[in-house]
């Protein structure tokens, strides 16, 4: 499997080149991640067919993985016996991909 880095999202910027100004707007959809106690939400644009949700710790190994049902657009994940530090969340089907890092404290 090949792997590569697709931001979820990019933030709008204003280039000048000499009287042009190229404005790049936002890509529509992104995760969303919050921590509550021992759980992570995840929100994230709603898929278009079953899709896996990875925790991958920076070292390239995955912690953890669920199946994401077609529609969905929420998730809970137990971040149990996750050791806190810095991961990777990865959702990704078909024909989307969405990655966002995050901590875990």
């Amino acid at each position: 499997m090949v792997c590569g880095h697709v931001p979820a999202f990019l933030f709008a910027q204003t280039k000048k080149t000499g009287s042009e100004v190229f404005v790049v707007k936002p890509v529509p959809g992104e995760l969303k991640i919050k921590q509550r106690g021992s759980e992570l939400v995840v929100q994230f644009p709603r898929t278009h067919f079953r899709s896996a949700l990875k925790l991958i710790n920076t070292n390239g190994s995955v912690l953890k993985a669920i199946m994401i049902d077609e529609g969905m657009e929420l998730a809970t994940v137990s971040a149990n016996g996750l050791p806190k530090g810095i991961y990777q969340c990865v959702l990704e089907n078909r024909t989307q991909r969405f990655v966002k890092k995050l901590m875990i404290q």
